[in-house]
């Protein structure tokens, strides 16, 4: 478990009905457990006879944190980033009040993991991808950052589930064949996915809106088509709702989010030039990020060439894996610290994880329904010729066809 962790299975706690006293001594034995368990897995791996003789328990952190109301402060200004973020504790809150606080925990964590594969599945298959391919984003998922983040006792599991939902709902405005009511059933499920992830994390909800609202108004400024305005009215709609719930409900904006980066959660007195410490600080932070992606370059590599397929095969599901992808840079760049970058930049993983299995489509032979023969999707005329088989439509065709999305079913020719 993370401090974080125990943040959220405190409130749980409280929503099933315990005092503020005894959320936080279930919530910090939990937690205080768990992190004797992983000490104990490193004297265990501990190549010194000396470190081994050391067994760690629970009790010193019990100690040190019984008396205090929270892990680092009972600040109100901290303590409100949390409570105003009821949308991961009240989902956990049954999950612990069945199996206690870790198990109930880790059991969320599973199933929210495989939520989001199956999204990753539903939404390919939405766009025309063949079931092997869709498999393979599950796949890809699974072993990827965003899903090792998303087991962990901490809303990232629940904030995938949205994005990949409200990508989901885009793909279904989008489609050539739709009919109006499952136009307006894309349109619900995008604003049911933005309104959960707004009370999941408001502030990752208001990027990603306005981000999808902005990279389709680019794309309808270029191309005037009916679906890039209408993905951008609806999204854009969703970012001016969230915006005027935060001022109306006065949630915690991005000035009381750097305070606290700037002033070490407020144990130190407000600084007064907090954005001015940020630039200066992303300004370090990105140079060495880009210094070790540069010499380590896979990720950038993998991202541009699943990009890339993935436009060409379904630009409109790559305009919001775009704004996904932005969405967990902007994350970063409010939060520019090494040891949260790779939880809070998760999201960038979004185009890879969506565009890979058409990589893999187009650099693979498919069998025909017929069997015997092998259709080879790599022949010259294979993009403009072949019909479709047993596997759904090729990944790799260039033309048009049912299952891609309305106006926005090739990429520019």
């Amino acid at each position: 478990m993370y401090p974080d962790s125990y943040r959220y299975a405190r409130s749980a706690e409280q929503y099933l009905g315990k005092s503020a006293e005894e959320a936080h001594s279930i919530a910090l034995r939990a937690y205080c457990q768990s992190r004797a368990d992983a000490e104990l897995v490193k004297v265990r791996l501990a190549p010194l006879h000396e470190g081994r003789a050391h067994q760690p328990g629970p009790g010193a952190c019990l100690q040190r944190w019984s008396a205090a109301g929270d892990l680092t402060t009972t600040d109100a200004r901290f303590q409100s980033i949390f409570s105003t973020r009821p949308g991961y504790p009240l989902l956990a809150s049954p999950f612990v009040g069945v199996w206690g606080v870790a198990d109930g925990m880790r059991a969320l964590g599973v199933i929210l993991t495989l939520t989001a594969s199956l999204c990753v599945y539903g939404l390919l298959r939405s766009a025309g991808v063949g079931a092997r391919w869709s498999a393979a984003g599950q796949v890809t998922l699974l072993v990827s950052p965003l899903g090792r983040w998303s087991l962990q006792a901490l809303g990232e599991g629940l904030v995938a589930v949205c994005v990949l939902a409200a990508l989901w709902g885009g793909v279904l405005v989008t489609r050539e064949e739709a009919d109006s009511s499952r136009r307006w059933r894309g349109a619900v499920l995008i604003v049911a996915a933005l309104a959960a992830l707004a009370v999941t994390r408001y502030s990752t909800a208001l990027v990603f809106a306005a981000a999808t609202a902005s990279v389709f108004l680019l794309f309808y400024c270029l191309r005037r088509t009916k679906s890039a305005f209408l993905m951008a009215s609806l999204t854009g709609g969703c970012a001016v709702t969230i915006t005027l719930a935060m001022h109306a409900l006065d949630l915690p904006s991005s000035q009381v989010t750097l305070q606290d980066t700037f002033t070490r959660h407020f144990l130190a007195p407000e600084v007064s030039d907090p954005w001015h410490r940020l630039v200066q600080l992303n300004l370090h932070y990105w140079h060495d990020r880009l210094s070790r992606e540069a010499a380590q370059p896979l990720f950038l590599v993998l991202a541009a060439a699943a990009f890339w397929a993935l436009f060409r095969r379904v630009p409109a599901l790559a305009l919001m894996a775009a704004a996904a992808a932005l969405t967990g840079i902007s994350q970063v760049v409010v939060h520019p610290l090494v040891s949260e970058a790779d939880r809070l930049g998760v999201l960038m993983w979004v185009p890879a994880i969506l565009g890979v299995p058409l990589l893999l489509a187009c650099g693979c032979t498919t069998p025909e329904p017929s069997g015997g023969r092998i259709h080879d999707v790599r022949q010259p005329n294979a993009g403009r010729t072949e019909t479709a088989n047993a596997d759904g439509p090729s990944t790799c065709r260039t033309e048009p066809h049912a299952g891609m999305p309305p106006d926005l079913t090739t990429g520019p020719r």
